[in-house]
């Protein structure tokens, strides 16, 4: 009959060996003690540390939870080094400062790697370590310290600009939250234009902001503060050192000026550069509801009392605040591509399953103003493979997508027009004249052929015509820069490409009972593909990158066309490879001059 082993107990004991093995046997043996465990735990031990700059003698608790090694190792110092150690807690050390991961793996890797991150937070703080090594540990983390200090307040912020110098801050509640929570968002703006600019395209309506309360200040910090918060009443006190003396004077009248205020945001960029982290304050005065957030109407202000009164800080929480100004929401892409696209505008004639997809991968690649033309309306039946959900069926495809981006992406300007792409050539000409490129997606023939028909005769724009083939294993683009260029002798009279690289019965296209009405089938990772192969091809015409003629081509599987019912035509892969993207000039020649 077997025995049956206990994993726990093993795993504990792979852990206790590795910490003697870590600590050396003759070290384990005089100094590490065992302590009595505490509820979850299944083995504690203390063991001393060196004496820290401060001149104190601290002892580590090491405690093996049951569930080790999935539980971590937990080390606790006591006393508690919290404020005077960088890494410490209010309980135990954060090992996540260094290497920025979880402690995983084996008991045995568990208890190394621990005692190798705990032995970098002792070598900062021990005697004789380097303070200024000490500080800069403690400044590049500053900002969780002083939140742990202050907890957060439940009314997040959204910053439509990054002020350039100290300024006050003009708010307003996000006025598609009508039902009170006291948590409602707020939108700040160092001018009233930002926040009419960003109801227009949140709420699709310029309001009359006549009196807006200035509840909030941005100051920029040329020092950093004392890692140890003040109590309310001191905050001003605290932060006027590390202020440039104008800023100041702004501050302090601010401050007496909106004292009635029970709710004030007070936000801090941290000493660096322009697009250094900024660290929001909350300071409330009064009222029996602290945890409440404060609406901000389009008058607030006009409810300011006769007499100007200052209630004193009674409590100062963090605010979490997020800067929705292009260089932020685009901060991640360090190629600079994204910030020459600013002033980029792009029509794309087809918002459908490739269509919408492209238009949004644009629009957060930074393409700063997006044309949408599409006369369809959004069926369940697009639902798998559409970015609009099913909180939009029934709308206008280019009016949904319009609102999508503007709530997703404040910062693009949208503008959505539900007909063909013929129709606004001839009533709105200036949408195709100011546009730097046109991207068609719809695959209906008579759209593709008025835009080719307009470039032959000498665009400024260029024209990028996408599609997929059916089932989507494969797609294609035709790009055509800026100047006179025609692709229309690379199709069919009734528009099939000639050079196609698929071959389905009945040309793959599935019929519907709708007079005129087909779909080409298709999933959604296959035209996730494709729509990224589109999107790279528009932002490298936009970018300089693109200035003849080019023919685009993604395949994915071809082997996978025979499984569903089709010919695979297109050039053979290498063994092994089962997708590529091919880019070279237009397949033969055509009807086309510069």
């Amino acid at each position: 009959m077997g025995v049956l082993v206990d994993q726990t107990d093993t795993s504990l004991q792979r852990g206790i060996a590795a910490l003697r093995g870590a600590l050396g046997e003759d070290a384990a043996h005089a100094l590490l003690q065992p302590a009595v465990a505490r509820t979850g735990e299944a083995a504690s031990y203390y063991f001393p540390l060196p004496v820290d700059y401060t001149g104190t003698e601290r002892r580590l608790r090491i405690s093996f939870p049951k569930n080790f090694p999935r539980g971590g190792l937990r080390l606790t110092v006591e006393p508690s080094p919290w404020l005077v150690w960088p890494h410490a807690m209010e309980v135990g050390l954060c090992l996540h400062g260094f290497q920025e991961r979880p402690v995983m793996g084996t008991p045995e890797y568990v208890v190394s790697d621990s005692l190798a991150r705990l032995g970098k937070i002792v070598n900062l703080s021990r005697m004789g370590s380097c303070a200024a090594t000490r500080d800069a540990e403690f400044r590049r983390e500053i900002t969780s310290y002083w939140s742990r200090q202050q907890g957060l307040s439940l009314q997040n912020l959204i910053l439509l600009d990054r002020p350039q110098a100290a300024s006050k801050l003009f708010a307003l509640s996000d006025p598609r939250q009508t039902l009170p929570s006291g948590q409602e968002t707020v939108w700040l703006a160092t001018d009233l234009a930002s926040l009419k600019r960003h109801c227009r395209r949140t709420i699709g309506r310029s309001p009359k902001m006549r009196a807006p309360e200035a509840p909030g200040f941005y100051v920029k910090l040329e020092s950093y503060p004392d890692l140890r918060l003040p109590a309310p009443e001191l905050m001003l006190t605290w932060l006027m050192p590390h202020l440039a003396l104008d800023d100041r004077a702004q501050l302090v009248a601010w401050f007496n000026e909106h004292g009635a205020l029970p709710n004030r945001w007070i936000a801090l960029e941290l000493p660096g550069d322009a697009s250094a982290p900024i660290y929001c304050l909350n300071v409330r005065t009064y009222g029996p509801q602290l945890d409440r957030g404060s609406r901000f109407y389009l008058r607030s202000a006009r409810r300011k009392p006769a007499v100007t009164v200052n209630h004193p800080p009674v409590l100062i929480r963090a605010t979490t605040l997020d800067v929705l100004d292009r260089t932020e929401i685009l901060s991640r892409d360090l190629s600079g591509v994204a910030q020459k696209l600013e002033g980029a505008r792009v029509v794309c004639v087809g918002v459908g399953s490739l269509g919408s997809t492209v238009a949004l991968q644009l629009a957060r690649s930074g393409v700063g103003h997006l044309t949408l033309i599409d006369p369809d309306h959004l069926v369940s039946a697009n639902l798998g493979r559409h970015v609009l959900g099913a909180d939009d069926l029934g709308l206008p495809k280019a009016e949904a997508l319009q609102e999508q981006i503007r709530k997703d992406l404040p910062t693009t300007e949208v503008a959505a027009f539900v007909t063909f792409a013929e129709v606004v050539m001839y009533k709105n000409p200036e949408v195709f004249d100011k546009a730097d490129l046109v991207v068609v997606t719809t695959a209906d023939w008579q759209s593709e052929v008025a835009l080719w028909g307009s470039k032959s005769d000498g665009t400024s724009w260029g024209l990028l015509q996408a599609w997929s083939e059916p089932y989507t294993q494969v797609g294609h683009v035709l790009l055509a820069p800026s100047g006179a260029f025609d692709a229309r002798g690379l199709f069919t009279d009734n528009g099939d490409f000639k050079h196609k690289f698929t071959e389905w019965p009945e040309g793959g296209v599935v019929a519907l009972p709708a007079c005129g009405e087909s779909f080409i089938p298709g999933g959604s990772l296959g035209m996730a593909n494709i729509a990224s192969m589109v999107s790279q091809a528009a932002l490298r015409v936009m970018s300089g990158n693109i200035d003849s003629p080019s023919w685009v081509s993604s395949i994915n599987r071809p082997d996978d066309v025979v499984r569903l019912g089709g010919n695979y035509l297109g050039p053979e892969l290498p063994a092994g490879m089962q997708q590529a993207q091919l880019e070279r000039d237009w397949p033969e020649a055509s009807e086309r001059s510069k």
